[in-house]
């Protein structure tokens, strides 16, 4: 019986090291890292965002992107100086040249009487683009429309990274209580939330049945909500292992 479990954990150990190596040799085969691979601007922590007000976060909105224009495109070799490379000032896709640069957290306020606050949460890896034209709708009938720019998008991919969800719901959080200040009157909260941002609107709401200090939404709109993941979807992280070694970076 020992030698059968001896074996079983030793034949175990070689897989799992075999896995490790083959995701190390996957890891250095792919593209060189670019700076926006590397670089990564510092965003408000956790617990900063616990008692931040929206001003205080897109200022340090203004900062971190105003850091990836110094660490990245000012940098930018020459050979990725081109015209659909976004980090390159000369592009034709260059945000900050957008009449509204839409990787930006924003406010949408109606024209009328307000009826209404949503607050837009986007997805993974998005920014708050996708969630505009949802947001441009709901104020034309007289809402208040807060999207939020999740921390760790809509600047550089490295940021990603080192994500949190703690961290996202932190400035969830924070949304949510200028939506309440934008609403003296009370008027119906929505939160609108898509694929990943979908996730955190229905963590919040959740939250909010057992925190009373919390403002509970009167409507969730949920599109391709990112709620029904596989439990091995837990290990997709173990990808990333090598990449406590600085020459296996791009693992991450």
């Amino acid at each position: 019986m020992m030698m059968i479990l001896k074996y079983t954990l030793v034949s175990v150990a070689i897989v799992v090291l075999l896995l490790f190596l083959f995701r190390i040799h996957s890891a250095l085969s792919e593209p060189r890292l670019q700076l926006w691979h590397t670089y990564i601007p510092e965003e408000l922590s956790t617990e900063e965002l616990e008692s931040a007000t929206w001003g205080d976060y897109t200022a340090r909105e203004e900062q971190v992107f105003a850091a990836v224009r110094v660490h990245v495109s000012d940098k930018l070799p020459l050979a990725t100086r081109t015209k659909l490379n976004r980090y390159y000032e000369g592009s034709l896709i260059y945000p900050p040249h957008f009449e509204h640069d839409w990787n930006r957290s924003f406010i949408l306020e109606p024209e009328g009487d307000v009826l209404g606050v949503a607050v837009f949460l986007h997805g993974l890896t998005d920014s708050p683009y996708t969630l505009r034209h949802v947001a441009m709708h709901y104020t034309k009938r007289g809402f208040v429309s807060i999207g939020l720019r999740v921390p760790e998008h809509g600047t550089v991919p490295a940021a990603l990274a080192h994500a949190q969800w703690e961290h996202w719901m932190a400035a969830t959080r924070m949304a949510v209580r200028e939506a309440q200040k934008r609403n003296p009157s009370q008027v119906p909260l929505h939160l609108v939330g898509f694929s990943n941002g979908a996730a955190l609107a229905l963590k919040y709401t959740l939250d909010s049945l057992q925190d009373a200090s919390l403002r509970r939404p009167d409507q969730l709109v949920l599109m391709s909500p990112l709620v029904g993941v596989v439990p091995l979807a837990r290990f997709a992280g173990l990808a990333a292992l090598p990449a406590v070694f600085p020459a296996f970076a791009k693992a991450a």
